[in-house]
């Protein structure tokens, strides 16, 4: 923003900076591109790519009886239509199916029904982060859906499909979790398995943007299937949160394939390269990039530079920039430096003056007061968006959006600079960010604060349930209470939570417990669900058919009263809703 730029009309009517036309091949790479042209290329005699049905691309390797594929996409209507566009080139069943990370492999069910015997290889981390809502790839899987919401907003998944607010780049829908198939399979480092003739040796240890990755090494064929090379700037820290992306382990898994010998290397988001010397040159000046990120982090820690001064520190060196496989469309370069600061000190930044904070609206009224009042902080802001300053525009509204959120004065101005801001970005995560909330500010949608699809919510058990529902304990309420509630759901054993003066101790086993439990509420997994979702109110959850209570149960609906319900209607708001 400040920057002269113009506006051009994408191919699906999308408006968008006309640097991305002119200085970035962007249109080769599925999650860059929403124009990808929909094919099978051939890369070499039995090796092809899938390529234009979702953001990313499908390895297929043909063996003597039947083909291997890398992933499966985003939902079973997908794996149909990779079903369909396989048999254009072969008849041959499709015998594995390995799963790169837990992103795009929803489209198994498909394949499964129509190819009952065949084989589902995967990390062994995999379907355990599944099952706990970690798909979003969270160090806490309590905070799961919240993640799952910086997903919605990440990708224009709330946003139109066609249109000048749509997506210039590639379009990533919600997972269709119903279409998992289990792996039957599970491998570890550096194990070989031999699928119809054909040697397949697995690495798990390599970490990219989740912790369940599976690189591929087919040594008779060298070929590698990974990903760890993206085809774009690889997206170092999301927005959305995830785990940390450590570029050590990510330059260790590009050298592996490097090292291998790799004469071909196919990729989840990367165009194929092919020759020994093509893929040396791109994973040294991929892993490169890197370590220049990391190492001139570390630099500028060691110079005293504050974490909210890392961003502008980075200045990429050209032959970076000249990089058709380095192109800035994805996530914005200068995010990537502050969580490598956070993971290597800590948030502190060695300014005693930050040692003890104030809260985020009592730093902003205390600012608006400093300036003369609201009134002056909106002609300060329109003074700046006259000099060129939108960024600094946007922080000074964002101070009288912070003390009054339904203020829609506050409301559109912000969400005015958010959307301006957003139509220039050349990172379309940023973009989709910028242009979400400037619709949910306008009123256009509503935008929660936690995302938990029923796909997997039904499926995970009371103790994935329990443990991460006891986070939800408001300490205020329950006081000095001591309490333990017995839970019996299904025929499982009685799992419990034990509330001590406002923390909660997850019980795995109550009859282990050295306690008895101050009542036992039986109830179905149906129920326990809508309680965690916070569904119903809880007595008419405690009424329910076949649900029971066994002790006082006006004391357990008061127990229960403590925690928050974070999935209600009017607490899920990431934005308050402003009714007309």
């Amino acid at each position: 923003m400040g920057k002269p730029y113009e506006l051009v009309e994408f191919p699906n009517g999308a408006w968008a900076n006309k640097t991305l036309q002119t200085d970035y091949k962007m249109f080769k790479v599925p999650l860059s591109s929403n124009f990808i042209k929909k094919e099978v290329a051939k890369i070499a005699d039995g090796i092809y790519t899938i390529n234009g049905l979702f953001a990313s691309y499908i390895p297929v390797i043909e063996t003597k009886n039947g083909v291997i594929i890398y992933d499966s996409g985003t939902s079973p209507e997908i794996g149909r239509e990779i079903l369909k566009m396989l048999e254009t080139v072969t008849e041959k069943p499709v015998i594995a199916v390995i799963y790169s990370h837990s992103h795009y492999i929803f489209g198994s069910s498909a394949i499964k029904e129509k190819y009952p015997n065949a084989q589902f290889i995967a990390n062994p981390r995999l379907a355990s982060n599944l099952a706990s809502g970690q798909g979003a790839g969270s160090v806490f899987p309590e905070i799961g859906p919240l993640l799952n919401s910086g997903l919605v907003q990440q990708f224009h998944m709330m946003l139109p499909r066609e249109g000048k607010d749509a997506p210039f780049g590639g379009f990533i829908s919600f997972p269709d979790f119903s279409g998992f198939v289990r792996p039957t399979t599970e491998v570890t480092e550096g194990q070989v398995l031999n699928i119809d003739g054909v040697d397949l040796q697995f690495f798990t240890n390599f970490n990219v943007d989740s912790d369940d990755q599976l690189l591929v090494w087919i040594p008779s064929k060298k070929i590698v299937l990974n990903n760890a090379f993206w085809g774009f700037m690889p997206n170092m820290y999301s927005l959305r949160g995830s785990n940390f992306r450590d570029p050590e382990n990510i330059t260790q898994a590009l050298f592996k394939i490097r090292d291998l010998g790799t004469e071909i290397m196919l990729s989840t988001h990367g165009t194929p390269i092919v020759g020994k010397q093509a893929v040396k040159e791109t994973v040294e000046t991929y892993a490169d990039f890197y370590n220049f990120v990391k190492d001139q982090t570390l630099r500028a820690m060691l110079l005293g530079r504050a974490p909210q001064d890392l961003g502008k520190f980075l200045k990429l060196p050209q032959h970076f920039r000249d990089a058709e496989y380095l192109c800035e469309t994805y996530g914005p370069l200068e995010t990537f430096a502050e969580p490598i600061y956070h993971h290597g000190r800590g948030w502190f930044d060695n300014d005693a003056a930050n040692i003890f904070k104030l809260t985020r609206e009592d730093e902003a009224r205390n600012l608006i007061k400093a300036m003369g009042g609201p009134d002056r902080v909106v002609q300060l802001s329109d003074q700046a968006i006259k000099e060129g300053d939108q960024m600094w525009a946007l922080k000074l509204i964002n101070y009288l959006y912070v003390t009054e959120p339904t203020n829609q004065t506050y409301r559109t101005k912000k969400a005015q600079l958010l959307y301006q801001l957003g139509m220039v970005l050349e990172s379309q995560n940023a973009r989709s960010w910028c242009i979400t909330q400037a619709y949910a500010l306008t009123n256009k949608l509503a935008l929660p604060r936690l995302v938990l699809p029923d796909e997997i919510v039904n499926n995970m058990n009371p103790t994935t349930l329990l443990t991460q529902y006891k986070v939800r304990i408001d300490p205020e309420k329950a006081g000095t209470t001591n309490y333990l509630l017995a839970f019996a759901v299904g025929d499982g054993k009685k799992v419990g939570l034990h509330c001590r003066f406002g923390v909660v101790e997850f019980i795995d086993d109550v009859e282990k417990y050295g306690q008895a439990p101050n009542a036992t509420l039986t109830m179905s997994q149906t129920s326990l669900v809508d309680l965690f979702m916070n569904r119903k109110p809880v007595g008419q959850i405690l009424s329910e058919q076949g649900n029971a209570v066994k002790g006082d149960r006006k004391e357990v609906e008061n127990f229960l009263s403590y925690f928050d319900e974070i999935f209600s209607p009017q607490v899920n708001q990431a934005i308050p809703v402003v009714k007309k």
